[in-house]
């Protein structure tokens, strides 16, 4: 082993060394927007969805009072029914008098919760 030299100086570190310039290769520009596009293509197909999954709770509303109506219809009948012919009366099922309060869901919120910090990050790098 070498005794060390008291007059060597070692180079200075390149910490963040210039990029080398590289030429621009039109395949790989294609492709690269090609994969733009159907990113974009898919972000408009999750906001699809999403709008379908927000219409959910309303369209499942509407169809339970859709099967709901005829057997309160029938029930109505029956309770006149006895009415008329003096017979006790059904006990009747109580409406609420305030709307029942919103359940939420606690996947499908933590779901949006977590696209919608994606997309604001997605927002900030993009500009």
């Amino acid at each position: 082993m070498q005794p060390p030299d008291a007059n060597h100086q070692a180079p200075l570190p390149l910490w963040d060394p210039s990029p080398e310039p590289v030429e621009a290769d039109p395949h790989q520009q294609d492709d690269n927007d090609a994969l733009r596009a159907r990113i974009v293509e898919l972000e408009e197909m999750v906001d699809h969805y999403e709008a379908l999954l927000s219409e959910l709770p309303d369209l499942f509303e509407r169809k339970f009072q859709q099967r709901l109506e005829p057997l309160m219809e029938r029930y109505r009948l029956l309770a006149r029914a006895q009415q008329i012919l003096g017979e006790p009366a059904l006990p009747l099922i109580e409406e609420p008098s305030k709307p029942l309060p919103e359940i939420p869901i606690p996947l499908l919120e933590r779901w949006r919760s977590t696209r919608h910090n994606n997309r604001r990050r997605s927002d900030r790098t993009a500009a």
